[in-house]
């Protein structure tokens, strides 16, 4: 059973997102395998995180780092964990971290087997097919090539869309070029799936070939 929960950021979410994702985070005590987008030497942005999750109902962490602190030998414990948290981040580095640590397979097993993925801004843009649309967002500052991502949905995930409207029109004209819709989702809100089915918590907006559906 497919469980992926995208969102444009981990704190002040949507009430209804929040009591979503409890539900999702089954069963308690709940291990998250915490994957940062660059290595956070002093922690920073996961204590910061971590606070957070644990209201979402996570119990427990494996930090795994992808970037300078990649430690092979903790394979075992991150296919042990009960889901999956991608960090937000420079989309194109943390794509290239994932790709170069060849972990995608793993990922996309742990998905099937129906642990939770649970993805933030870049995160959630890693889920896609491409992060082409990345570049709203960020700078290809890893000369990334392949901007193939885990292909886990059929749509492209637009984050922190309430502070990026001014670059409407960009995004519609990027949509014509696209064979996939692209969701918007402001900050706080965020996208549920379950298997097959959809859900849409906060304003979230539909964007195909260069019009809102």
């Amino acid at each position: 059973m497919r469980k992926l929960i995208l969102l444009s950021d981990v704190s002040n979410n949507n009430p209804a997102l929040v009591q979503k994702i409890r539900k999702v985070l089954t069963p308690k005590p709940f291990k998250l395998a915490y994957v940062p987008s660059r290595t956070d030497k002093q922690r920073k942005y996961f204590e910061k995180g971590k606070d957070e999750l644990e209201r979402l109902g996570v119990t427990d962490f494996l930090y795994f780092d992808v970037d300078q602190e990649f430690d092979q030998l903790k394979l075992g414990d991150f296919k042990k964990c009960d889901g999956i948290f991608l960090s937000g981040g420079n989309t194109y580095l943390f794509l290239k971290n994932l790709q170069e640590r060849n972990i995608f397979s793993l990922i996309r097993e742990m998905v099937r087997e129906g642990k939770p993925l649970i993805g933030v801004s870049a995160g959630s843009i890693i889920m896609s097919s491409s992060i082409k649309i990345a570049a709203f967002h960020d700078e290809n500052e890893a000369g990334l090539e392949s901007l193939d991502g885990l292909e886990l949905v059929d749509f492209e995930f637009m984050p922190h869309w309430n502070s990026l409207e001014k670059e409407q029109d960009k995004l519609l004209q990027y949509s014509t070029l696209q064979n996939e819709s692209i969701y918007t989702c402001n900050d706080g809100d965020g996208i549920v799936l379950i298997d097959d089915d959809i859900e849409f918590y906060g304003d979230i907006h539909e964007i195909r070939k260069g019009k809102f559906l």
